[in-house]
């Protein structure tokens, strides 16, 4: 809220010395504003974005933080559930004979019959 006080109170201040000035000046002025206004109003989202979060420390402070947390919980639950199947479990499941059809058509189910074959 300071900013904003010390914002209006530096307009007011302008304005004050507003009456004296040449109408030219005072015009100049008023197209000077509008212009800024409308460069404003044309910031692109990013712009934006950086203004929002650099105007609020506190939510940067904790948006920050909270972000790559988020990050790193989404980046650890998908490599838990990424990984490959243990062979121990295939070969278990195997014996067992618990396998569903499509594992024996699956090229890497040839690939460990001819080196258990070779090895034995």
């Amino acid at each position: 809220m300071k900013e904003d006080d010390l914002a209006r109170r530096i307009v007011q201040r302008l304005d004050q010395n507003l009456n004296e000035l040449p109408a030219e000046i005072v015009a100049r002025l008023a197209d000077a504003r509008i212009h800024a206004l409308n460069a404003r109003s044309t910031m692109s989202w990013w712009v934006r974005l950086v203004e929002l979060v650099g105007g609020h420390r506190i939510m940067f402070k904790v948006a920050l933080p909270a972000m790559f947390l988020l990050m790193a919980a989404g980046a650890v639950f998908f490599l838990q559930n990424a990984t490959a199947p243990d062979p121990f479990d295939i070969e278990t499941a195997l014996i067992h004979d618990e396998l569903p059809i499509h594992a024996y058509t699956d090229p890497g189910f040839d690939a460990w019959l001819r080196n258990t074959s070779r090895e034995e």
